[in-house]
């Protein structure tokens, strides 16, 4: 597996990424993160919030189930379901 470099998703910001804000998503037969953006520590509140409203304008198809947006911590190399998600930052950034 290689391992590339994730940057922040905040326009601009070259910095790696901490965070991955991502939800749980199913089409009935298959699950997965879906992933909304990656953030640098600097950019968690604006990239979440990002996140956060690009969710609410999407529509799922009848099959579909996306959860509730979370904060993961990012590691370079280890798969969706080995991320440890960081619940007492999402509630800092709701809105």
């Amino acid at each position: 597996m290689s391992s590339q470099a994730v940057h922040c998703s905040f326009g601009g910001c070259s910095e790696p990424a901490s965070y991955k804000i991502a939800a749980r998503w199913s089409d009935g037969r298959f699950a997965e993160l879906k992933t909304y953006g990656f953030a640098c520590s600097d950019h968690l509140g604006p990239v979440f919030q990002q996140a956060e409203q690009r969710q609410h304008e999407y529509r799922p198809a009848p099959n579909e189930v996306v959860e509730e947006l979370a904060i993961y911590r990012y590691e370079t190399g280890k798969r969706d379901r080995q991320l440890q998600r960081l619940w007492g930052l999402e509630e800092n950034y709701r809105t």
